[in-house]
């Protein structure tokens, strides 16, 4: 069985936190296999390979038909040491997410609440009564339940990579502290939403209250100042190997920008080899993703032709059929953030960075390529927003999006490109202009949202009852 190399490091990485920061000492053993699973709820096999990593890197010993054992011995202040040459390099970055996490999070867990009903209700209930005292603090599951009734695996994803950086989730008491408010019984939702949303506000500022006092003190105990920094950067869970996938985004932005125009050859493999600076073979099954797509039409001896439009989009390879979701899922995400990190980034641009996004916008719609908006738009974002942590999720939004230029392609079967949102940019644009902020980021979400529409529609037409 394969497993997902993202999600097998969030085990590692939770256990490996716990060990290097004392938790768990040497002699004591982690939970089994099976009680592992229903944590992160993940095969046996995924855990298995967490497990190997952790024992190969001498922090567990793992037995037949055992729990594993820590082997992993500290010398006396080794655990403080091992806090401090993490924390201290991410401090910016553990700052940054207290506001990036308000614009990012708290409209997909609103979404999130509305969208349950009173079965779902008691079942979030019943499962946080039983939560595991072995696992990340209750407000933090609380939210990881509530953001999967989106059924996005894509805001999941980016919500434990934030918790992967942050850490400090991963190093609660032994006893959960939050269950009293599932205790009674008698709390009605909205009370328990409101008392485990403040808890995890309070808990995450008294966190990062404590947490910045000992980066302080660490930082010259032991000689950290000039520790470089460690941003956050978000990895995306995929089932092959990552590389494939950012190069087939570069070469279809290129398609789109017209470095690779329509109708003619790509450069040869060794060509894109070397400007990309990955192997021959990386190239070859990235050209093979491509050609899935319909983007593409590789031919003996002439080489790898750029197709004016998909003849027809190989839903039956793994590498499409994820391509496709995680378009979707970004789409989602978009919808339900954009409006906020909108505002947000335009209350911080300079008049001369906004002045130059609405030449931009006009630019593209004189040269007949309005298709480019959200590369023109995110890029935007991604350069102007204040918060780093924003602008590498619109980073990495960005190089997701570019994989819907195939279906977009396919479900307007001919008609121009241009066309399908020429409108919609010039009204962004005089908005924009005019000044009129929170009328420009509203058109970004209603955009946002027609195109997650107009593509469900599509994929129920050509694919029904799949999703």
């Amino acid at each position: 069985m394969k497993t997902d190399s993202g999600r097998y490091q969030l085990v590692y990485d939770y256990y490996e936190t716990r060990i290097l920061y004392g938790f768990y000492i040497r002699g004591e053993h982690l939970p089994s296999i099976l009680k592992i699973c229903a944590i992160f709820q993940l095969a046996p096999a995924t855990v298995r390979s967490a497990l190997r990593l952790l024992e190969k890197r001498g922090y567990i010993k793992v037995a037949a038909r055992k729990a594993a054992e820590v082997v992993y011995k500290a010398r006396p202040g080794q655990f403080r040491k091992n806090a401090a040459e993490y924390f201290v390099p991410r401090k910016e970055g553990i700052i940054d997410l207290f506001q990036s996490g308000k614009l990012l999070f708290e409209p997909l867990w609103k979404t999130g609440i509305r969208q349950w009903n009173a079965e779902d209700w008691e079942d979030v209930r019943r499962t946080l009564k039983g939560t595991s005292a072995d696992f990340v603090a209750l407000p933090v599951k609380f939210y990881i339940l509530v953001l999967g009734t989106l059924k996005n695996e894509l805001v999941l994803n980016l919500y434990w990579e934030m918790i992967r950086y942050i850490r400090f989730p991963y190093l609660g008491g032994r006893r959960e502290a939050g269950a009293d408010c599932f205790a009674a019984g008698t709390d009605t939702k909205n009370e328990t939403v409101s008392e485990l949303e403040q808890k995890f506000e309070a808990d995450y500022n008294a966190a990062v209250k404590e947490l910045l006092i000992f980066i302080e003190r660490a930082r010259t105990e032991y000689s950290l100042a000039d520790a470089e920094p460690v941003p956050f950067r978000w990895s995306i869970y995929r089932q092959r190997p990552q590389l494939r996938y950012t190069l087939a985004s570069h070469i279809i932005r290129g398609v789109m920008n017209g470095q690779y125009p329509v109708g003619s050859y790509l450069p040869s493999l060794q060509q894109m080899a070397n400007s990309y600076g990955v192997g021959l073979n990386t190239v070859r099954r990235t050209l093979g993703l491509l050609e899935s797509m319909g983007l593409t039409k590789s031919y003996q001896g002439k080489g790898t032709l750029v197709c004016r439009e998909p003849a027809k989009v190989d839903f039956t390879q793994t590498g499409t059929w994820e391509g496709i979701r995680l378009y979707r899922e970004s789409l989602q995400l978009l919808a339900l953030t954009i409006e906020q990190i909108s505002l947000y980034t335009l209350n911080h641009a300079k008049e001369a960075e906004k002045s130059a996004l609405a030449d931009g916008l006009e630019r593209i719609q004189r040269d007949g390529k309005s298709y480019l908006c959200f590369e023109a738009y995110l890029g935007f974002i991604e350069e102007h927003c204040p918060l780093s942590f924003v602008r590498e999720c619109y980073r990495r939004l960005r190089e997701l999006l570019a994989w819907g230029y195939s279906f977009v392609l396919f479900r307007i079967k001919g008609k121009s490109l241009h066309k399908e949102y020429a409108a919609i940019i010039a009204q962004a644009e005089t908005l924009l202009r005019q000044k009129r902020f929170p009328e420009f980021a509203h058109i970004w979400k209603k955009l946002m949202e027609r195109e997650e529409c107009q593509f469900q529609s599509a994929m129920d037409e050509i694919l029904p009852g799949r999703r």
